[in-house]
């Protein structure tokens, strides 16, 4: 049997750049190029050579490089309210995990919930080349700036100005906040809104609900804010009569609450049942613990993420809704 000796590659200067991997292969540069940017024109045999010489020299190729020649930037551009909000955290987790896989990376940016700061976020964005991108809960009334064939997608949004949205059946949400409620027999309830389009969604459910039971309810509002929860409450319970159960737009505001439920000397939920919106991590970490309407945030990051890649592909993408699903925890009583 005849033996084949291999002989090794000679010593190279390591760190070496595209030319040095073209001469040693025996190619030009272009070819080289050709070779990492997956060109079929290139022959097994001229591939195979191209990388042994650019493993043996570490060559890894510029990616701003080879996206310049594609046309493509590899950025996602991610516009968020605020970075602080643990429901948004959630969904960047979402995105990162579609991500991952694809090669790409997050260009993240906030507004500060605000609408001048969200189209000042949005130029930063653009200005990098995204190739898509995702906007959470715009603060906008026009449409924000999205060029490249609007491979932009809305989580939530208060207007129709993108093509695709991912989105929660929030009316849905409060009809189920509402049944809870009710199935522990409360019935001078109320809601602690906020503002925008997802608050007021929250509230027709729920006012469906009671109205279907017979019932009405007060409201006051806040801003989403812990602090705005506990100020909320406070005028709440200053009301005669006192409420016995309490919807909250969301878990933060929902935390307010409870402090000023504790504060008052009030038992949750012996002497008032609440519950919130979102089930953010903090839902589980109250005490009680918070009975409250889940919006599966990372599910509806990962959408959102999808639905923009395949925007950027020249793919059909059409809007997602997601249902709500109540999550019972001590707050109403015994899961």
């Amino acid at each position: 049997m005849r033996e084949t000796t291999v002989s090794p590659l000679p010593p190279v200067a390591r760190g070496s750049g595209i030319r040095e991997v073209a001469r040693l292969a025996g190619v030009s540069t272009a070819t080289v190029s050709r070779v990492f940017n997956d060109a079929a024109s290139v022959s097994p045999d001229t591939r195979a050579r191209v990388l042994e010489w650019a493993t043996a020299l570490r060559y890894e190729p510029s990616s701003l490089g080879r996206n310049l020649v594609r046309g493509r930037s590899e950025l996602l551009g991610l516009i968020v309210p605020n970075v602080s909000f643990p429901l948004y955290g959630e969904m960047l987790g979402g995105i990162e995990a579609v991500l991952g896989g694809r090669g790409m990376s997050i260009l993240l940016a906030s507004s500060d919930d605000d609408p001048v700061g969200e189209l000042t976020a949005a130029r930063k964005v653009l200005r990098h080349a995204v190739d898509g991108g995702v906007i959470i809960n715009s603060r906008l009334s026009t449409t924000p700036p999205a060029p490249r064939g609007l491979h932009w997608v809305q989580i939530s949004a208060e207007h129709a100005g993108l093509p695709c949205r991912v989105e929660l059946d929030n009316e849905a949400g409060g009809w189920l906040a509402a049944l809870e409620l009710l199935r522990v027999g409360r019935r001078r309830l109320t809601y602690l809104g906020a503002p925008g389009r997802e608050s007021r969604e929250r509230e027709r459910g729920f006012a469906g609900a009671l109205s279907k039971a017979g019932l009405t309810y007060r409201r006051a509002e806040g801003d989403y804010s812990e602090l705005s929860g506990t100020w909320a409450a406070d005028a709440l319970l200053a009301a005669e009569p006192a409420p016995d159960g309490l919807f909250v737009a969301g878990d933060l505001m929902a935390a307010g609450a409870l402090r000023a439920l504790h504060r008052r000397g009030l038992r949750v939920p012996a002497d008032v049942a609440v519950v919130g919106f979102d089930d953010a991590v903090i839902a589980s970490l109250l005490y009680p613990r918070l009975t409250s309407i889940r919006q599966p945030a990372h599910a509806m990051g990962a959408a959102a993420a999808e639905l923009s890649l395949r925007l950027i592909a020249g793919l059909p993408a059409e809007s997602v809704t997601f249902a709500p699903e109540l999550v019972r925890r001590e707050s109403t009583g015994p899961p």
